[in-house]
């Protein structure tokens, strides 16, 4: 009978700190959100001048710090406006008229993890050759939010180092319960074997 209790109580332990460390391991694994899809495409050779580019992400992009730039070889952004976010679509608005030449996507946005990314896409219009860039150039798109997005992840940071600490503590207190418990069965065992 106390051989019983006394697994029952290993197993209340034993269960109070694997739901604590699949919690633990658990937490952190998420992934970024990332870009699944545009109009144009990679590497497109479109046969007229496209009205707008649209980017589609794997995840709801933030309001904050979306920036698209669609350059030529001289640098010239033919974006007009600011970009129109609806859930995990940004839209961009282009200038009429772009002559057949190479261009290039330059777009970052903030994930809803709070975490900044960005990426290139070029695209042709025409017989024209893609656009070539320099090695060294920077390929990021500078933001006026730079500070919110920043902000915006120390924030993410935090809430998930804090949700770390708490499942932690959690699994603690399961292992502190189960452990009193065992101790309660050992004692009661100890004064059943005295009394008889």
């Amino acid at each position: 009978m106390v051989s019983i209790h006394t697994r029952f109580a290993a197993a209340i332990v034993a269960v109070g700190l694997t739901f604590g460390s699949v919690f633990v391991v658990a937490a952190p694994a998420t992934a970024h959100d990332e870009l699944i899809s545009s109009d144009p495409g990679e590497g497109e050779s479109l046969a007229v001048a496209p009205e707008s580019v649209t980017l589609t992400f794997s995840g709801d992009i933030l309001p904050m710090g979306a920036a698209v730039v669609v350059a030529d070889g001289d640098g010239r952004d033919w974006v007009v406006g600011e970009p129109e976010r609806r859930d995990n679509v940004v839209t961009v608005t282009l200038e009429p008229d772009m002559p057949e030449a190479g261009y290039e996507v330059r777009w970052r946005v903030v994930s809803e993890d709070g975490h900044p990314i960005s990426g290139l896409i070029p695209f042709t219009i025409g017989d024209a050759e893609p656009l070539e860039r320099a090695a060294a150039e920077d390929t990021a798109v500078d933001t006026p939010d730079d500070e919110a997005t920043t902000q915006s992840q120390s924030t993410q940071e935090s809430a998930g180092a804090m949700r770390l600490v708490l499942i932690g503590a959690g699994g603690a207190a399961i292992a502190v319960a189960a452990f009193a418990l065992l101790s309660l069965i050992r004692r009661r065992k100890t004064g059943t074997d005295d009394g008889t």
